[in-house]
């Protein structure tokens, strides 16, 4: 559990390949908001992930550094923020690919990541899309244990919400945001462990 003199480690993982993300734009904007409440913050983009196809029949003796390393910061964050895009009505491949990584930490002492709070993004061309993707992200968050924030940010229309330098363009969409980096740094604050089960697999 972190003390008093450590802050709580939020984890954001998620944003399309492309350059000019929106999703990832946003989550940027979420993670700066739990900064500044104190927590310690670390992003990890989808483009810069680099993992393989997720595959059941792998060991994790079997799997990359690269890999390795990303469960790794998966165990010890204390909280996440996830952002997708919403491709086709759903989550984008490269971020649920990513998630589908975490059934690795299965037999941890503390499975998956139980009992951790999850913030939700997803950013969506058009209106309804956004919402279908966060409702998806909402079962993975349930399937692997996790508690997901109950503000959910799904925006729609996203080319219309930021500009072409990242640079949020409605004052309700940043509001909300940072509401929800907050949000995730207060609630994962109350659902900190006793103490931290000992990690089994590095």
């Amino acid at each position: 559990m972190p003390s008093q003199n450590k802050p709580l480690h939020i984890l954001g993982i998620g944003g399309s390949m492309k350059a000019n993300s929106t999703s990832l734009w946003a989550l940027e904007r979420a993670l700066k908001a739990a900064q500044a409440t104190g927590a310690m913050t670390e992003l990890l983009a989808s483009r810069d992930l680099n993992l393989p196809i997720y595959s059941p029949s792998q060991s994790f003796t079997e799997l990359d550094t690269n890999t390795k390393r990303f469960l790794n910061a998966v165990r010890k964050a204390d909280a996440f923020i996830w952002s997708t895009p919403a491709y086709h009505g759903t989550i984008a491949g490269v971020v649920k690919n990513a998630l589908d990584f975490i059934e690795f930490l299965s037999d941890d002492p503390r499975p998956y990541i139980h009992n951790k709070v999850v913030g939700l993004i997803a950013t969506a061309g058009g209106d309804l899309a956004a919402v279908n993707a966060i409702n998806a992200m909402v079962h993975v968050t349930h399937a692997i244990r996790g508690i997901p924030a109950p503000l959910l940010v799904a925006i729609p229309q996203a080319w219309k919400v930021f500009d072409k330098q990242g640079k949020i363009l409605e004052e309700k969409w940043a509001g909300r945001l940072d509401q929800l980096g907050q949000l995730v740094v207060e609630m994962a604050t109350k659902f900190q462990p006793a103490e931290e089960p000992q990690k089994t697999r590095s």
